[in-house]
């Protein structure tokens, strides 16, 4: 079975079953779950990242550094990068163009979160999770645990891990699972709490 076929069993098989309930109890906001915080506590301006985003990313358990966050707060590459990436784009719509200019941006906020005291650091969860708080409909929630749930092999690659998300947005039985479930958040973050909460039983 190749990389992508086990990608979709294991989807399909987060998408159904309880499904539904773990979703549910995922956005309760009477839970201690992220919920629908993540993308509506604001504001979330689309074309810059501020003190609420990170507070944001920090409700999935994601750390961010004080060192880290004032290199991110500051730096004036991000926004320009940050504003190539459009905000109406789906990423099963997206073209290469896009994932470009997306990777570009992925990339400067990897640069940003780098330890540079550490003698080897290579952060990519907290990075992730903040550029899908920006562009929500684009890029997708990731971390080890889904990855691994997922089967994507390693080494990583955040490029081969966006066409797995992009084929699996694209299968008409995958959307029809997603509209299915009790959320209000875009697809590609409803499929991220779906394959999380199922990875973490």
């Amino acid at each position: 079975m190749d990389e992508f076929a086990r990608a979709r069993a294991a989807t399909l098989d987060a998408l159904t079953g309880d499904a539904a309930s773990r979703v549910a109890a995922y956005y309760d906001p009477d839970s201690n779950y992220a919920g629908g915080s993540f993308l509506a506590i604001g504001p979330n301006v689309p074309t810059e990242v501020t003190a609420v985003d990170l507070f944001a990313v920090t409700l999935l358990n994601a750390d961010i550094g004080a060192c880290a966050a004032r290199r991110v707060l500051a730096d004036e590459q991000l926004v320009v990068d940050l504003r190539a990436v459009p905000t109406d784009v789906h990423l099963e719509d997206a073209d290469d163009g896009v994932l470009e200019v997306a990777g570009r941006l992925y990339e400067t906020l990897r640069r940003l979160f780098v330890d540079l005291r550490a003698v080897r650091s290579d952060p990519w969860v907290a990075p992730a999770k903040l550029a899908a708080r920006k562009r929500p409909w684009l890029l997708p929630v990731r971390d080890g645990l889904v990855r691994q749930y997922l089967g994507m092999q390693r080494p990583y690659s955040y490029r081969r891990d966006w066409q797995i998300y992009q084929r699996l947005m694209r299968d008409e039985q995958i959307r029809d699972l997603l509209d299915d479930l009790p959320a209000d958040d875009p697809a590609l973050r409803v499929l991220d709490v779906a394959l999380w909460t199922r990875a973490r039983q």
